[in-house]
């Protein structure tokens, strides 16, 4: 099946590896970036990768009939909030392509971006490819691959002060030198003070264990369960082949 290109709105960068791929898993890495978007905005997106799945898993069953298949994990979720564990109302795109394919920067006004520390919280849009695939351990999905990013909004990364938040202020600099002078200070005692007696020790009651109430499990999407049941209905026609 041809990729399908699109392109997002835009939406804030989680997690991006735009500047240099991911090496963490992989000895050549991968270029990725989670996308956020409100579930208005990422609803062409998920349209799309939801027609592109049915499509792919009728074409496998058109050329072989009696095939199992199975689902694979879509490439966007619902994001959770990190405290409640409930949707928050937006969804998460994921895009990934090879080290080989390193993804085109532009600026908010179309300019090529040469050099870039693209860092979480950068507002950004996305051109994607969607694409097919079927594998006998994952089974039949989807992956959107990373071709493109539009930088709306830039947080560069940073090795110094401004990576902990630091910005500039008035004060004191390492350029100033500081001087220290000895002064005698004399002091006159015209009355003795007795000194005080200790305070009597009260022993502090021992803080019960704070028991945390478990967190609910997370909600699954209203597009995943479509998509599942659709899948379902047709897988099911050659159940009994």
């Amino acid at each position: 099946m041809a990729n399908k290109s699109f392109t997002t709105a835009k939406g804030v960068a989680y997690y991006p590896y735009i500047s240099a791929p991911d090496t963490k898993f992989d000895e050549q890495g991968h270029y990725k970036v989670n996308l956020c978007l409100s579930k208005e905005d990422a609803k062409p997106v998920t349209d799309l990768i939801q027609a592109e799945i049915l499509a792919g898993i009728k074409a496998l069953k058109e050329s072989k009939p009696n095939k199992t298949i199975k689902q694979a994990p879509l490439p966007f979720s619902d994001e959770l909030d990190e405290e409640t564990g409930e949707p928050t109302g937006n969804v998460i795109i994921k895009f990934k392509s090879k080290a080989a394919y390193k993804p085109a920067v532009f600026d908010a006004k179309g300019q090529m971006m040469p050099k870039h520390n693209i860092y979480g919280g950068s507002v950004v849009k996305v051109n994607g490819a969607c694409a097919f695939y079927e594998s006998p351990s994952v089974g039949a999905g989807v992956t959107l691959r990373l071709r493109a990013v539009q930088v709306i909004e830039y947080v560069e990364g940073s090795s110094g002060a401004g990576k902990f938040g630091f910005g500039e202020e008035v004060g004191f600099t390492m350029d100033e030198e500081v001087e220290t002078e000895d002064t005698n200070v004399s002091i006159e005692v015209n009355e003795t003070v007795a000194p005080k007696a200790p305070e009597p020790v009260v022993a502090k009651p021992t803080p019960k264990p704070v028991v945390e109430e478990p967190k609910p499990a997370p909600k699954a999407s209203a597009e995943a369960d479509d998509l599942a049941a659709q899948i379902a209905a047709l897988v099911g026609e050659h159940a009994d082949d």
